[in-house]
């Protein structure tokens, strides 16, 4: 090393002192006993270890609305109860998050941060999930129509958000207010539009419930109710989409960034009530605030600029309820290894598929992806949102 620095100061010997003093400063730091760091990417950070020390890595291209926002990513996660059993469950929300170049890998066991109710379903267990969230969000060129059922997102407490509808097809949101009867199979909704089924716990709407503190208000977690959101102040983000967009209460800043409850843009098809599940609603643009997907492009707290975001609606423009609820849709790149953890089958016996809905996808002829996001055969078009396949895609036999 003593030649190399010997040969810099010749190379440089003409130039100034000022120069010279910095070489020799270079030098100096160079002979220091501190081992360099190792060149190469960036590396896998660990959020749960120290939150102040990723704080102190801003290279690690963190967005900024996503830094802070985890639940459960240390000890201090209560313990919650499942109010629809008699005896103590003892289960504790566990989320930790590792961030790479292109994703928050968030690794939860699917408890939530809050007591809640499992309902007909019962009973909520520990679930190991790995989720793949998009540090770099990108819109696509068209829409990709989120699973019938299954996660369609995540919450912030590491548990998944499902779609609209139930096992037997209906909406399930719909169903909870009354808007049909389901004679096809039981199904109840919980504190906080959740339920359990089978071990897996999910949200169909609200979701809101993840950032209450009852105590604080000398309540109970029976007592939650989204009407008693904050209406006055933007909501905060409650999860994430798949494509990497984050999803807020229902709350924010309309196209003219302007403060109001945010309305999706569906409404009933005459005659329909919800029985039929997602073909029962139609989009009418300008309805209400949020596009197909349920999103909107504006101002949020603490952006310099207006970004794409969804947002957890609670009512239509037409004045019934808040279909799609979190999204229908991915207005980005949808990550799809994230789609099948946790799917839910649809229930025994026959149901016609709706209209247009194939694998999932509206109008989609590809093969569903299993966990991993790589097919057993070549399909024959690239992945939702992509326009070519991925390399790693190359040797795969074209599906018959």
């Amino acid at each position: 090393m003593f030649g190399h620095i010997m040969f810099r100061r010749l190379v440089i010997r003409l130039q100034s002192p000022i120069v010279l003093l910095v070489l020799i400063a270079n030098a100096a730091l160079a002979c220091s006993t501190a081992d360099p760091a190792p060149a190469g990417p960036a590396p896998n950070i660990d959020a749960t270890a120290n939150q102040k020390a990723l704080q102190a890595l801003p290279h690690i291209g963190i967005p900024k609305y996503m830094d802070g926002v985890w639940l459960c990513t240390d000890a201090s996660a209560p313990l919650v109860d499942d109010l629809s059993t008699e005896q103590p469950e003892g289960y504790r929300c566990s989320v930790t998050i590792e961030y790479t170049d292109e994703f928050a890998i968030v690794k939860s066991n699917g408890i939530p941060n809050h007591d809640y109710e499992s309902g007909l379903g019962c009973c909520a267990g520990e679930v190991d999930y790995e989720w793949r969230i998009p540090l770099k969000p990108e819109l696509a060129a068209s829409e990709t129509y989120a699973p019938e059922r299954g996660p369609i997102a995540i919450s912030v407490n590491g548990v998944p958000f499902f779609g609209p509808e139930e096992g037997p097809g209906g909406d399930a949101v719909a169903l909870h207010f009354e808007y049909f009867v389901e004679d096809r199979q039981p199904i109840v909704l919980g504190l906080c539009g959740a339920h359990s089924a089978g071990t897996q716990f999910h949200y169909h709407f609200d979701g809101n419930c993840v950032h209450w503190h009852p105590e604080e208000e000398k309540k109970e977690w029976k007592d939650w109710d989204v009407d008693s959101l904050i209406k006055d102040e933007a909501s905060p983000i409650i999860g994430f989409s798949f494509d990497g967009y984050p999803i807020y209460g229902p709350y924010g800043n309309d196209s003219n960034n302007t403060l109001k409850e945010m309305t999706s843009s569906y409404r009933l098809k005459d005659g329909e009530n919800g029985y039929g599940g997602i073909d029962d609603w139609e989009y009418v643009q300008g309805l209400g605030d949020l596009d197909e997907c349920n999103g909107i492009t504006s101002e949020v707290t603490g952006l310099d600029e207006p970004i794409y975001h969804y947002h957890a609606s609670k009512t239509s423009g037409s004045g019934e309820i808040g279909f799609p609820y979190f999204i229908l849709c991915y207005r980005g790149i949808l990550e799809t290894s994230n789609i099948n953890q946790g799917e839910q089958g649809p229930a025994p016996g026959p149901r016609a598929p709706g209209i247009g809905m194939r694998n999932g996808v509206r109008g989609g002829n590809n093969p569903p992806i299993p966990p991993g996001g790589k097919p057993e055969c070549l399909p024959p078009n690239p992945p939702p949102g992509r326009d070519d396949y991925p390399p790693g895609w190359s040797d795969l036999i074209p599906c018959d």
